[in-house]
C-alpha cells in the first residue's frame, strides 16, 4: 500500500497511540510500526521530502481498520480546512486523524497518565509498562493514581455500549474530567466535533467559563443547554461544527512545533520543525478571521 501526501510525523506528534507504534529513523524519515494489540505487523516507511509512505502487514485485518489507523477516513476532514479557509498552499492538507476503537483501552490509559507531565518523556513509557506489565512501578503520583482505577477503566471501555455511555463512565473515575472525555471521543471513535480544550486551543477560543463534570453528569451528555454559553467546549463545538476536532488538533501540533524543548521522538517525527512553523500561523490566523474567535 503506497499513501501519497500524508506527513505522518505531524499527525503523529498529538496522536495518543504512540504507546504501541515504534519509530525507526532513517534517512529522510523514518519507519513506524504497531507493536502490539490487534494490527501488529503494520509497518510503514515514511519520507518527509515527498509525503509518500509505502505499508505492508502481516495478517488480514479489516479494510476500515487500516483505512483508520493510518487515517485515510478523516483526511478529507483537515483538506475541508484548507477549503473552507481559502489557503492555496495549506499545511492542514498534510494532516489527518489515526484512530481505531480497537485500541480504545489504550487511548484511555493515554489520556489518564498524560495529565500534569510531559507525554513523550513520561506517559509513553507508562502506558507500555501498563500494557505490558499490568502495572507501573512509579513513584510518581500519576502512575499511582492509575494504578488504583485501571480496572474501573478497563471494565467501562471494555462493557460500553455506545461512545457516550463510555465516557460518562470514565467520568466518573476521580482523574478523568470533560478534557479528557472529549479527546477519548475524538482519538477513539473519530468524533470529530468533540475536542479536548487544551492550554493552546483555549488561547484561540478566548472563553475561560468552564463546564463542570457534575453538570456532565447530571445531563447525561457533554453538550447541552445548561452550560454556561462562555463555556469553551459550547463555544467551539457550535463554531467549528464536525471541523472541531481537527482544528484542535492542527492548533496543537503547532503549540508542540513552537515549543524549543525537543524530545528525541519529536525530533524523529519532525525533522526541520521551522519550515512548517510559518504555514501554521497562517493557517490560525485564517481561523481567527474567517470564524471570528
Amino acid at each position: 500500500m503506497i499513501i501519497k501526501g500524508v506527513h505522518y510525523g505531524l499527525t503523529l506528534l498529538y496522536s495518543y497511540l504512540l504507546p504501541v507504534i515504534n519509530l525507526d529513523e532513517r534517512a529522510g524519515g523514518f519507519i513506524f510500526s504497531i507493536e502490539y494489540g490487534e494490527l501488529k505487523g503494520l509497518e510503514c516507511r515514511f519520507n518527509e521530502s515527498t509525503l509518500e509512505t509505502t505499508c505492508s502487514i502481516s495478517g488480514s485485518p479489516s479494510a476500515p481498520s487500516l483505512e483508520r489507523i493510518l487515517g485515510l477516513e478523516k483526511h478529507w476532514l483537515f483538506r475541508e480546512v484548507c477549503s473552507r479557509l481559502n489557503i492555496e498552499k495549506c499545511i492542514a492538507n498534510q494532516v489527518t486523524l489515526v484512530y481505531e476503537p480497537l485500541y480504545k483501552k489504550i487511548v484511555a490509559y493515554s489520556i489518564y497518565l498524560s495529565r500534569n507531565t510531559d507525554y513523550y518523556v513520561n506517559t509513553l513509557k507508562w502506558v507500555r509498562e501498563a500494557v505490558l506489565k499490568k502495572y507501573i512501578d512509579s513513584q510518581s503520583y500519576i502512575p499511582r493514581e492509575f494504578n488504583a482505577v485501571r480496572d474501573q477503566i478497563d471494565n467501562v471501555v471494555t462493557n460500553g455500549k455506545t461512545p457516550l455511555e463510555e465516557v460518562l463512565g470514565l467520568m466518573k473515575i476521580p482523574g478523568f474530567g470533560v478534557k479528557s472525555a472529549n479527546a477519548y471521543l475524538l482519538h477513539v471513535y473519530g468524533l470529530t466535533e468533540y475536542a479536548p480544550i487544551d492550554r493552546h486551543y483555549a488561547k484561540l477560543l478566548g472563553k475561560i467559563t468552564l463546564i463542570s463534570k457534575s453538570a456532565c453528569l447530571r445531563n447525561g451528555r457533554l453538550y447541552c443547554k445548561q452550560c454556561s454559553i462562555n463555556c469553551p467546549y459550547r463555544h467551539a463545538q457550535s463554531r467549528f461544527g464536525v471541523l472541531n476536532g481537527v482544528i484542535q488538533s492542527l492548533i496543537y501540533v503547532y503549540g508542540r512545533l513552537k515549543n524549543p524543548r525537543k524530545t528525541s521522538i519529536e525530533e524523529i517525527l519532525v525533522g526541520s520543525r521551522e519550515y512548517y512553523i510559518d504555514e501554521f500561523e497562517e493557517l490560525i490566523t485564517k481561523v481567527k478571521n474567517v470564524y471570528q474567535v
